[in-house]
């Protein structure tokens, strides 16, 4: 489940239901891998039903204990990574996600569908100019991908123009602070603007790290 080759031609659909089907707990061996060493392996649940328990039982099953990073975080990051709500237990994880889903109501979504769907035609459409002023290419995460999300969520959160950078700076050091290509590049300074209004993303569905 960890080679990314599997999802190069699409979602490995057929293994996945072999998993399900025959090994709906699977344990799954961590080789090395970008220079990390090997980590001690995990076990993927593959039903729902199953995955519902797991997620629901916090007393067996933590997210905070050791993170929810598929390659477990060196110790003296663990401090840093348990600050996110992705990786808390009740209660602390309820309090944060009651801080922000006014935000992501069904309503406030359904109106919300009109710009985002501009949003994505305009990206789009700057993308493909860039391409033709240039060589015939262009980075589709730094031209679509990154503004399209980062602009989405400051809207929904209310988050001011003049912070939206700083979001994005910080959002790219939390999701990728494992990956070494960016690691090389942790030096590098923040933009200028250093609010310090606290911002909090919401919350997500994640794999879980057994308590026992």
């Amino acid at each position: 489940m960890l080679d990314p080759w599997r999802n190069a031609l699409g979602v490995p659909h057929d293994y996945h239901r072999q998993l399900r089907d025959h090994r709906p707990v699977a344990w799954q061996e961590e080789h090395e891998a970008l220079g990390r060493p090997a980590d001690p392996g995990f076990w993927a649940v593959t039903r729902h039903a199953d995955v519902v328990q797991v997620l629901r039982d916090s007393s067996a099953y933590s997210s905070h204990l050791g993170a929810t990073q598929i390659r477990d975080p060196d110790p003296d990051d663990l401090r840093f990574i348990r600050r996110l709500m992705l990786n808390q237990d009740p209660p602390h994880h309820r309090r944060l996600r009651v801080l922000v889903r006014r935000a992501f109501t069904p309503k406030r979504i359904g109106r919300f569908e009109t710009v985002a769907r501009e949003r994505a035609r305009a990206l789009l459409s700057r993308a493909v100019g860039v391409a033709r002023e240039g060589d015939g290419t262009c980075d589709l995460v730094r031209e679509v991908t990154d503004n399209y999300a980062l602009l989405n969520v400051t809207d929904l959160l209310g988050i001011p123009d003049s912070d939206r950078g700083l979001l994005l700076h910080w959002t790219r050091r939390v999701i990728g602070y494992q990956d070494p290509d960016k690691r090389k590049h942790r030096s590098r300074a923040a933009p200028a603007n250093r609010s310090t209004r606290v911002l909090r993303r919401p919350g997500a569905t994640c794999s879980t790290t057994p308590t026992s």
